[in-house]
């Protein structure tokens, strides 16, 4: 089987677009199809149902996404073998945003010391306003964070993304389930100017004609949960990097009845001076990223 068309059929099940995968992977759209039509033809089953306006998933397709993300992962271990890791030299330079310091970066910068023992990382923790401007500017080589980088000679990479969602301090007399509207009333902690986070909860608020409230904008996920316990406002965050408070009793989580977009979770480098060791460590950074993703489970998983 063809891996070219697994990483088609992937990119068009994340992007929900055969143009923007096609964008994406530098193809034409009847290049993409064909490859859609030939996969289908040899699975023998349609992937796609194409009679909505949304492009979405069949039965199969839903099932072939956890086989194909399988099947590049063991194809990029593949390629790997015949270079072992003492023989890739170099400097580093990875930025990363707060989201992915409390989730799967450890587990990641563990896989990379064993996997290129001869890449020395340069580690920095940011914003996502600062990882970007300091990948356009040279500062690193490799942000970790969540939205793609728009810019002349920068790869951006999609990865699978997460839920977003709000908590709440345990002291709040809020229910479990809380109607948007009374969130939106109240005051609320977020991530910092422009993240993700912060511009659906812009969203939300134009989307429901609310004036926008008190926010707070908080960088630091671990400054943001004790904001929240010490009841100083609702947060409207990615749930998995505060897996921990909520499961510990911390703080709690709060289902506001409405379908909240996901977190985007997406690995960017510098396309123009990337050696070797950029490149491989950008590729290892998407494959922790997708199996760190891959074992949430609700509500932490996206839906």
């Amino acid at each position: 089987m063809n891996t070219r068309f697994i990483e088609a059929f992937l990119q068009i099940a994340r992007l929900k677009s055969f143009r923007a995968a096609a964008e994406h992977l530098h193809l034409t759209q009847a290049a993409i199809s064909n490859r859609i039509a030939s996969l289908e033809e040899e699975i023998g089953a349609r992937l796609f149902e194409r009679e909505t306006r949304e492009l979405k998933l069949t039965a199969v397709g839903s099932r072939l996404v956890d086989y194909g993300e399988r099947m590049l992962d063991l194809e990029l271990e593949i390629r790997h073998l015949g270079r072992p890791g003492h023989e890739v030299l170099g400097l580093v330079r990875i930025g990363a945003v707060d989201s992915v310091v409390h989730t799967w970066l450890i587990a990641f910068l563990k896989r990379l010391q064993s996997t290129y023992p001869g890449i020395e990382v340069q580690l920095t923790s940011e914003t996502s306003a600062g990882v970007h401007k300091a990948l356009r500017d040279g500062v690193i080589d490799i942000a970790l964070q969540t939205h793609p980088i728009e810019s002349d000679g920068i790869t951006s990479i999609p990865c699978l993304s997460i839920a977003t969602g709000w908590i709440v301090s345990n002291q709040a007399m809020i229910s479990t389930q809380q109607p948007i509207h009374d969130l939106l009333g109240q005051p609320t902690i977020t991530m910092s100017q422009n993240s993700q986070p912060h511009l659906v909860l812009k969203e939300l608020y134009r989307r429901f004609s609310l004036p926008v409230g008190k926010t707070h904008h908080v960088s630091s996920i671990s400054a943001l949960v004790q904001l929240v316990e010490a009841g100083f406002g609702n947060a409207f965050v990615p749930l998995a990097p505060v897996r921990y408070a909520i499961e510990s009793g911390r703080v709690r989580l709060v289902d506001c009845g409405l379908a909240i977009p996901n977190q985007p979770l997406v690995v960017s480098y510098t396309q123009a001076h990337s050696s070797e060791a950029i490149r491989l460590v950008a590729e290892l950074a998407c494959l922790e990223c997708d199996q760190y993703v891959r074992a949430l489970v609700p509500p932490y998983a996206a839906t």
